[in-house]
């Protein structure tokens, strides 16, 4: 398996591993739950640079995005960030990703286990009037996420980044690091407040270790799921794949209709009549898992997409992909080979306070 650069890191803080997108990854270092709750209360940071980063250049880049993903690409304002998505031809969801825009290009970050397959697909479409350059080798994704971030990442900063709007995105300029390459986005995948810093690999364990001697809890992918979970932020191969298309997965608000993206013909005859929808739940009686099949009123009627117990609400909770004519508050869930209730509950989970 290959590692990511940060990896001696992980292993002087006693990290456990497991495999992810084809890399040995840390899973943990104290507890699930211990990290969980201290992204919920304080600071932790994440190594995600298993993920891949691509630079999109050039006088076509924004008539190029607006092709391959479902955003107005091409409008996006400068220093603006945008969550989106790549279709395969039928409407299914090859990646869920966000786009920045620097003003001179654009740069998007992608799933690590779609990284190759995204990086064909994306050249597949490419005009002569765009550049592509994958810099994944070359970079290391850190996710700094918490209440705290704002204020741990503004000391060690030169660049102004309390004052940036969520889902901006920047130039950035350490006090104590000069690095080759260094950005800087706030968004997350936790639901909390937090930036995501992509900086060149060489300055990126120095980086890491001045997070840590701030007291920034090490956080493994193990929390990144329970946190994501709770704030229904998608998986890709659970609540979004080839097979599963934007509408059904409840993303229907982020497609620009006007423009003629890949698989827009396919989305066209779903919209008016949907097969599928994501729905919320909270299980009583036992935690459901990917694959476990929905039932109600004794019919089939969907599977569990993920399903968790959740450290902040105390509760087992989980997503299904149901037919879209159930409209039930509760259904059932086949777990063990015994059938357990579920309640239907908005999405999502938890919402932090400045979003209430």
């Amino acid at each position: 398996m290959k590692r990511t650069y940060l990896y001696d890191e992980h292993v002087k803080l006693g990290a456990k591993f497991t495999e992810f997108g084809g890399r040995e990854m840390p899973v943990q270092y104290s507890s699930v739950i211990d990290e969980h709750n201290a992204v919920r209360t304080n600071c932790g940071v994440f190594d995600t640079s298993h993920m891949g980063t691509f630079i999109v250049s050039g006088n076509g880049s924004g008539d190029f995005l607006n092709k391959v993903t479902v955003g107005s690409m091409k409008n996006l304002a400068v220093n603006k960030a945008k969550y989106s998505m790549i279709l395969n031809e039928n409407g299914g969801i090859k990646d869920d990703i966000i786009v920045y825009n620097f003003g001179n290009e654009y740069m998007t970050v992608v799933n690590a286990g779609n990284l190759d397959k995204d990086w064909e697909w994306l050249n597949k479409f490419k005009s002569a009037d765009v550049e592509l350059k994958n810099i994944s080798p070359e970079i290391c994704l850190l996710a700094l996420q918490g209440p705290k971030a704002a204020d741990i990442l503004q000391g060690l900063s030169e660049t102004d980044i309390k004052s940036m709007k969520y889902f901006t995105c920047s130039q950035f300029k350490l006090k104590d690091i000069q690095a080759d390459f260094c950005r800087v986005a706030r968004t997350g995948y936790t639901g909390e407040d937090g930036f995501e810093i992509l900086i060149s690999k060489n300055q990126a364990a120095a980086l890491w270790e001045k997070f840590i001697s701030a007291g920034v809890k090490p956080c493994g992918l193990g929390c990144r799921d329970t946190l994501r979970l709770e704030a229904c932020m998608p998986l890709h191969g659970h609540e979004i794949d080839e097979n599963i298309n934007p509408i059904d997965a409840g993303f229907e608000k982020i497609i620009y209709w006007d423009n003629n993206f890949v698989g827009k013909e396919k989305l066209l005859e779903i919209k008016n009549a949907p097969l599928r929808k994501l729905a919320a739940f909270e299980c009583t009686g036992g935690i459901a898992r990917n694959g476990n099949k929905v039932f109600c009123g004794g019919k089939e009627i969907g599977y569990v997409t993920s399903g968790t117990f959740s450290p902040t609400l105390r509760k087992a909770i989980g997503l299904a992909l149901i037919d879209f004519n159930v409209n039930e508050n509760e259904f059932e869930i086949e777990i063990h080979n015994n059938k357990r209730k579920a309640a239907v509950v908005n999405k999502p989970f938890y919402k932090r306070q400045s979003e209430k």
